[in-house]
């Protein structure tokens, strides 16, 4: 009766979504809001420099006056405009790149997390696949000594040192459980997921490991440095434009006066010109905040490449010692430390060794296969750290 019982519950529980990590980075594409930011931002931009370009609409202006004649309609037409529209389209189509830059960089570190998440979560469900292995080997070594404590073989010391290791087993797995429920949600929040269950990760923990990952780069085409190069080139136009704006360019001013009852029927033209005078101030103190301004912009894109480098000099670094560690690890030592448990099992088994011998190849093996799953681990977040750096997040 509970059997079936179990088995109707199982049937009406949810299924847990199973994501490969292009699966994973697709969904938190169309799921997170970063990407739509981005793309509102660059969108945004795009507008600012249409509002660059626009061109003053004239003022029109009527006056009814006492002395002849007595209707005035005047327009009046700015003409500044004219010596800094293309200084300030300029500084626009900068903002642009600067929206387009950080638009790239944003995506690029929305994948850097997703893949940090999934990698994770395959890491923790690996690991916790290790320690249930490990819990039953551990059982399975505790009833190898209760057969051998049967037969007299062994003392009760050996035998509860075996026993008491199979149930620490369960202590650790516990905890490895624990781990790889927290990856599952750490995965479902970097994808954006709102299901009820956690998604599971599937792929392989060492997928690019012994791939060459060095890509060729320079230094203005990082995200971080096209955005600071960007906003200097900015503040280099915006100076321009402080400059052309001290010029006292004229308005046109054009219209026609009407109603002279001394000369009924007719209208007079009127054209002239308006201009500035500088009498309070010429500019001055615009120009000398705009100069400060692409000072410091240019010694902060000076600034960003040097950091950029030094970014990807110590990324390249984690990348290549993190993959060789880990493709040591996944060659050599964890082969090595099975290889240990199973001449050790074997010879317990056999009467040939006591239980001591056995117990550190357990640990062993189950020290250096969790430590070989983190350098899988690590190399992997190295290698999302470093394409995100360089703005490629594929």
């Amino acid at each position: 009766m509970l059997s079936p019982l179990l088995s109707l519950l199982l049937m009406q529980a949810p299924a847990a979504q199973t994501l490969t990590l292009d699966d994973a980075i697709r969904q938190a594409m169309t799921s997170r809001g970063r990407p739509g930011s981005a793309a509102a931002q660059v969108a945004g931009a795009r507008a600012e420099r249409r509002l660059a370009g626009k061109i003053p609409n004239p003022t029109a202006s009527y006056e009814h006056t006492g002395d002849t004649p007595h209707q005035h309609l005047l327009v009046d037409q700015p003409l500044d405009w004219l010596t800094t529209r293309g200084a300030n389209r300029g500084r626009a189509a900068a903002g642009i790149r600067r929206a387009e830059a950080d638009s790239a960089l944003a995506i690029a570190e929305l994948v850097q997390d997703v893949r940090v998440a999934f990698f994770g979560a395959l890491a923790a469900s690996q690991s916790l696949r290790l320690v249930q292995e490990q819990a039953g080997l551990n059982d399975s070594l505790a009833r190898i000594a209760r057969a051998r404590l049967a037969a007299g073989d062994i003392s009760q010391l050996e035998y509860d040192q075996a026993a008491q290791e199979a149930r620490r087993g369960q202590q650790l797995l516990s905890v490895a459980r624990e781990a790889a429920l927290a990856a599952g949600t750490a995965l479902a929040r970097a994808i954006g997921s709102t299901a009820e269950t956690a998604p599971v990760a599937s792929g392989e923990l060492d997928l690019g490991l012994g791939v060459q990952q060095r890509l060729s780069f320079e230094a203005d085409s990082i995200p971080a440095v096209k955005a600071a190069i960007a906003d200097s080139a900015a503040a280099v136009l915006a100076l321009t434009s402080a400059r052309r704006g001290r010029l006292p360019v004229p308005s046109l001013v054009g219209g026609t006066e009407w109603d002279d009852p001394t000369d009924p029927g007719r209208g007079l033209s009127v054209i002239g010109f308006s201009i500035p005078l500088p009498f309070w101030n010429v500019g001055g103190a615009e120009v000398a905040v705009a100069r400060a301004n692409a000072a410091r912009a240019a010694a902060e894109a000076r600034e960003a490449r040097l950091e950029a480098t030094r970014g990807i000099s110590e990324a390249l670094i984690h990348l290549e010692e993190s993959a060789g560690r880990a493709q040591f690890a996944r060659d050599s030592l964890v082969p090595a430390a099975q290889a240990l448990r199973l001449r050790a099992v074997a010879a317990y088994r056999a009467g040939e060794t006591g239980v001591l011998p056995v117990l550190d190849a357990l640990r062993g093996e189950r020290e250096i296969a969790l430590a070989g799953v983190q350098d899988l681990l690590a190399f992997q977040v190295a290698l999302a750290r470093w394409r995100a750096l360089l703005g490629r997040p594929q």
